[in-house]
């Protein structure tokens, strides 16, 4: 978890079997920002203008999830909109995702994170929830009788999302 030290530094202190599970997590995020990358248009005009973006929402929920349309009631709006945002989008999401999976790489006991790394950690950190929050319905309505019989308090998405919101409570305490 997340604390401050006796000179205010921010620092993760984290047990092996936590370390294994976020390594992993981390790992699978990066799998799915990467698996959907963009190939980069190979007209310098259009790199330049950054008009060589995804023009339709993912089919994939958690990835629509974290890259949602911007205009619900405008579909061709929310096309362009997409075209120019989502590739820096991306490719700032998996730069936050690669910057902790090096942290967690050469994690020992104890990690001492500057403001930037800081970041990085929130900002992944809301996306893993996100994407799991996504995967195992959390805020959705369900129509289902069967999905409805699902006990959240047994079921091991819901604690592992519990988890990932308990760190991310520490460490936004702490900011």
């Amino acid at each position: 978890m997340f604390s401050r030290d006796d000179t205010g530094d921010l620092v993760l202190d984290l047990e092996p079997q936590e370390l294994e599970l976020l390594t992993q997590l981390y790992g699978q995020l990066h799998e799915l920002l990467a698996d959907g990358e963009m190939e980069v248009d190979s007209d310098p005009l259009i790199q330049m203008f950054n008009m060589d973006g995804p023009t339709s929402k993912p089919q994939d929920p958690a990835l629509a999830r974290l890259f949602p349309n911007a205009y619900v009631e405008d579909e061709e709006a929310a096309s362009d909109f997409r075209r120019f945002t989502e590739p820096d989008l991306r490719r700032k999401k998996l730069a936050c995702v690669r910057d902790v999976l090096s942290q967690l790489q050469v994690f020992e006991e104890l990690a001492w994170l500057d403001s930037h790394q800081t970041q990085n950690w929130l900002l992944s950190l809301n996306d893993l929830r996100l994407v799991l929050g996504t995967r195992i319905g959390v805020g959705e309505q369900e129509e289902d009788d069967e999905e409805q019989d699902l006990d959240p308090e047994r079921d091991p998405g819901h604690f592992l999302y519990d988890y990932l919101t308990y760190l991310q409570g520490t460490l936004i305490e702490l900011l």
